[in-house]
Parts: C-alpha cells; sequence; structure tokens
C-alpha cells in the first residue's frame, strides 16, 4: 500500500515529535508491506532524515508555511500530484481531510485551539478559528477513520460536531523519546532543587503562566521562597512583556528565570532539578512537556478542563485553570510536604513509563484496515 503522509501543516517541535514519532514506528513495522511518501515543504526538509526505508521524502518544492497558502496549494495543485502518484491512503496530523480526493483518509487530531472559543481574543483570531471549526466537522463526516490524541480531544471534536460521531475512530496516544527514558533510568542526573517550580511551553497567552506568576505571589507572600523557571520560546513578544511586568510587579524578579528555548540536554537537566512541574493551561490536548517531566520523577500540577488530568493520571494534581488560590495550594503542599512529593514522584515514573512509542503507536497499524 502506498501511503501519503501530509507533514505540511506541521509547524511547531511538538507537532514535529508526533508525526516522526509514530511514523518511524509504524514505517518500521510495516518495511515490505507499505510504502510512505512524506510530504513537506523546503523549510520542513531538516527533519526529513533518518527514516526507514520505506519512507520516502517529497519536497511540495515552495513555502507553505502561511495555512491560507497551505489550503490554497492542497486544492489545486496536490490532488493532481495525487492521482499521479497513485496514493492508496493519506494520514494527515492537522486533523483535517483533504479537498477533492478520492482515497481514504486518515486524520489525526491533535490541535483544540480553534475549539477553545475562551482563549480567542482579536477578530482575526475568531475568524480563522471559525474556518478550523468548519474544517474539523468536515474532517468527522468524510475521514475513513479519524485518530484522536486524547479522549479529551475526542470529546471537542464531538461537541464541535453537535454529536456527530466519526465513521472510525480511535484514540491513539503520543511518546516520550527514548532518550529521556534511558536518562533517567541511567541515574546520571544532576541533584534536585528544592522549591524549583518548572513550566515548560511555547509560551502562549492560554498557557496559564500569568497564572503561575501569581500562585508564585501569593506563596511568597505566605513566606515561601520558591523559584520559578520558564522554559520554552515565547509565541508573542507582547505577552512576553506582559509577564515580565507582571513579575516585576509583584517582587519576583530574583525568584524567576525566562530562559527562552534552551538544547534538549537543557531541558531533560530542567527537569531533573525541579521540585514541581506546572502547567495551568486552557487549551491543552495532551501536554508533551508534563510527561517528559514525570519521566524525572517531577510530580505535576495541571489544570482540569483539559487533557493534562487524562495524560498525566495519579502523578499529578489538578485544580481550575484560571485559579492562582488553588494553584498555589496545590504547589505549597507538595514544595513543603516531603511525603507528599515523594508519593507522587514515585507515582509519575510509573505514569511515565507507558508513554513508549512501541507502544503507543501500535493502535495506528488499524489504520490500514480502513482500505
Amino acid at each position: 500500500m502506498k501511503v501519503l503522509v501530509n507533514a505540511l501543516s506541521v509547524r511547531a517541535p511538538s507537532g514535529e515529535h508526533v508525526l516522526l514519532g509514530h511514523l518511524r514506528q509504524v514505517a518500521a513495522w510495516t518495511v515490505g508491506q507499505h510504502t510512505f511518501l512524506l510530504l513537506h515543504d523546503p523549510s520542513q526538509a531538516a527533519w526529513t532524515g533518518d527514516l526507514p526505508s520505506n519512507v520516502h521524502p517529497v519536497s511540495a518544492h515552495c513555502d507553505l508555511g502561511p495555512w491560507w497558502r497551505r489550503s490554497l496549494w492542497e486544492t489545486v495543485v496536490l490532488p493532481g500530484w495525487l492521482r499521479k502518484w497513485r496514493v492508496d491512503l493519506i494520514f494527515t496530523p492537522s486533523g483535517t481531510v483533504l479537498p477533492r480526493c478520492a482515497a481514504p483518509q486518515v486524520a489525526l487530531a491533535q490541535n483544540p485551539w480553534c475549539i477553545v472559543s475562551r482563549i480567542h481574543k482579536s477578530f482575526a483570531e475568531k475568524q480563522k478559528a471559525a474556518l478550523q471549526r468548519h474544517a474539523y466537522r468536515q474532517a468527522m463526516r468524510k475521514a475513513a477513520m479519524m485518530v484522536y490524541n486524547s479522549e479529551h480531544m475526542r470529546d471537542l471534536y464531538r461537541k464541535n460536531a453537535a454529536g456527530t460521531v466519526e465513521r472510525a475512530g480511535q484514540v491513539v496516544y503520543q511518546a516520550i523519546d527514548d532518550e529521556a527514558h534511558r536518562l533517567a533510568a541511567s541515574g546520571v542526573l544532576p541533584a534536585r532543587q528544592a522549591g524549583v517550580v518548572l513550566a515548560v511551553s511555547v509560551m502562549a497567552a492560554w498557557k496559564g503562566i500569568g497564572v503561575l506568576v501569581d500562585a508564585l505571589a501569593l506563596l511568597h507572600g505566605r513566606g515561601s521562597r520558591a523559584r520559578l523557571r520558564l522554559v520554552g520560546p515565547w509565541a508573542d513578544r507582547n505577552y512576553e512583556q506582559f509577564i515580565r511586568r507582571k513579575i516585576a510587579g509583584a517582587g519576583l524578579g530574583e525568584f524567576v528565570t525566562v530562559t527562552g528555548r534552551v538544547s534538549k540536554a537543557d531541558l531533560y537537566r530542567h527537569y531533573a532539578e525541579a521540585s514541581v512541574f506546572c502547567l495551568m493551561s486552557e487549551c491543552e490536548s495532551f501536554g508533551i512537556p508534563a510527561v517528559e517531566a514525570q519521566v524525572f520523577g517531577t510530580p505535576v500540577v495541571g489544570a482540569t478542563g483539559s487533557a493534562v488530568p487524562e495524560i498525566c493520571g495519579p502523578g499529578g494534581v489538578y485544580g481550575p485553570p484560571r485559579d492562582p488560590e488553588t494553584t498555589a495550594a496545590l504547589l505549597g503542599r507538595l514544595l513543603d510536604d516531603e511525603n507528599h512529593w515523594r508519593t507522587l514522584s514515585c507515582r509519575a515514573r510509573q505514569n511515565a513509563a507507558k508513554f513508549r512509542w512501541e507502544s503507543c503507536s501500535r493502535p495506528l497499524l488499524k489504520m490500514f484496515s480502513v482500505v
């Protein structure tokens, strides 16, 4: 079978991690049975190496980063390419389906942004979100199979489609790289640093960073000397400045470290050193950094109303996403109660052990039965 893997929508490190993790595993299992064409544009070429022998990268030969340009190209140009290639199955990680394509399509849904309406601020964001919600409804009706990266994501899609149930559906969790599991098991780790709260993310407005800073201020008002590390790039320069002003206004400048993007080695070091990982995101379909932190035995404080409680399970504690008081209470207990911390640290390791590609990707093999 010839399978087109449409990677054109993959523009973030998390999307690359998910797509390539699943693709490497599924392709390795099916050498001699299936061939995969990995469709990308020139800006994505750097991550198309080190793939199984039955995965063949093919380039669109033009920049398709902007969503509107990509949509136009997929509508006008791609159908002709598909006929020429005689594709049997299309797999796309954007949670949508391609127009004007006769081959069966499998859509991986992992981006909840457009469905969580409370996070859309500008008119442009609201318009873009409306178009994406329509595309998601189309996928529910037309896809031969819908794949969701969490039960939470499946619930959001069904709600967006007014209760419509997909023709065939499967929840397929994503995994954490084997490198992180190996390092955590090696015991060669930096010492845990007491009182360090870690947040790792692309720092967008809906990730709850402001709530976390407010919670830290509450803890300091009660005598705590907890420190916060914010690790990851900023999605919006204005939001970064807003958070920096909030930190300064609360008198927390010496207690908050803002690193920006870091190397993988430094990221793993931050996970191992932190006492607690905190993700109070209003919009999360999985939460890769939270599970990565758990690999290193770091308990999670996360937000309800997202996939984080589902994914992190007993290795974390959870509260409302816009509630600094509850967030401070959850953090405070983990920072102050050693027995509570040890219990959750052990559960975090046990939970994270489930997220390996060899087990998480296996349900994806069902997609070959839809042809």
